[in-house]
């Protein structure tokens, strides 16, 4: 039976971007959201920015792994198939 690693990154990093509280999708399978300064050193606001920034990042990542393991069961079931 096959294993999988669940692998997950958070980056906190000082920019230059324009204060958005809302997730943006960066096209590469993550997501950021831009905090201000004083919300940067709440823990609180550190917590709450993580947690929903992580949500989106997760529902995709879990979405495209089932959907690749829904195709590779096919192509397994086919090939099957085929030999019988």
């Amino acid at each position: 039976m096959a294993k999988y690693r669940v692998k997950v990154h958070v980056e906190l990093v000082e920019c230059d971007d324009t204060v958005n509280h809302e997730p943006k999708n960066n096209n590469d399978g993550s997501f950021s959201m831009t905090i201000s300064e004083s919300d940067a050193i709440s823990i609180d606001m550190c917590e709450k920015s993580v947690l929903q920034t992580a949500f989106p990042t997760i529902r995709e990542a879990v979405s495209k792994h089932l959907s690749e393991i829904s195709k590779k069961k096919r192509k397994k079931e086919a090939w099957k198939k085929e030999r019988l």
